[in-house]
């Protein structure tokens, strides 16, 4: 019996406004009239999921930044990872200044980037928290001012794709590198997905990895949809992330209609 949904969000339950239609918003209502309990897996920071989680009533799990934090149902922060400060200033080195847009999150919530430019509000826009310039983000790490847990990298998607590269060549075994979006690039503590959060997660809860449903769209949920037989990939996502999942939605209110009938039929075995 499926006893956890994991959702994404971007391009999974939120649309392209960031809005939750009203056809999912009603599944998800119907999913915990049914005894299912919720966990959001984003890319995103905790507190922009809270902002974008408004219109739900109900108490959710939340793994945030591709892994790196964790907060249970009521808040309560169950783990979190960060770069050692030495990998942070190499990392934030790979690149010129001004080759991407790039943004140091960090696991409290804040994120900064080096130089503001015109470039920047677009993607600000895109994060929903405000950012904050510094200069210095070396030095600042490492004095142990800020613990840097993910880094993003904006362009166009194929010089992204040969920056993965790069950093997959420079750091082995040091990271993990998601393309996130069609023009990001997020670079994470090594052992940091949304699956390794997820076995975290279930473990505190004590459910089996069969208990729980993934649904996603991008190459950050792959690892949520290795770790159960339950994955459901959004129809509109790209043919890499279809072929992973077991079944393919047009919504997440379809995927919903699909573990309630699921768990169902297992009840009447």
């Amino acid at each position: 019996m499926i006893k956890l949904i994991v959702c994404d969000l971007d391009g999974t339950l939120l649309d392209h406004e960031k809005r939750i239609n009203n056809r999912d918003l009603r599944a998800v209502t119907k999913a915990y009239d049914h005894g299912f309990e919720l966990c959001i897996a984003s890319g995103r920071m905790n507190a922009e999921i809270q902002i974008l989680l408004q219109p739900f009533a109900n108490p959710y799990y939340a793994v945030g930044q591709n892994g790196a934090t964790i907060h249970l149902n009521d808040q309560r922060l169950l783990a979190s990872a960060e770069f050692p400060p030495e990998l942070s200033t190499q990392l934030l080195q790979v690149t010129e200044r001004n080759e991407f847009i790039n943004f140091i999150h960090c696991n409290d919530d804040s994120y900064y980037v080096r130089e503001w430019s015109e470039a920047v509000p677009p993607y600000e826009a895109r994060i929903i928290t405000e950012i904050s310039t510094h200069t210095d983000l070396e030095g600042a790490i490492a004095a142990d001012h800020m613990r840097c847990s993910k880094i993003s990298y904006f362009g166009e998607l194929d010089k992204l794709v040969q920056l993965e590269a790069k950093f997959n060549d420079r750091f082995p075994g040091q990271i993990e590198t998601f393309i996130s979006d069609k023009d990001c690039l997020d670079v994470m503590p090594c052992s940091v997905s949304k699956g390794d959060a997820l076995r975290l997660l279930i473990q505190e809860l004590r459910i089996a990895p069969d208990e729980i449903a993934c649904i996603g769209d991008s190459f950050n949920d792959l690892s949520m949809f290795a770790l159960t037989p339950h994955s459901f990939a959004m129809s509109e996502s790209r043919a890499e992330i279809r072929s992973q999942a077991n079944t393919v939605v047009h919504s997440v209110a379809e995927a919903i209609d699909h573990i309630i009938a699921y768990n169902y039929m297992s009840s009447t075995k």
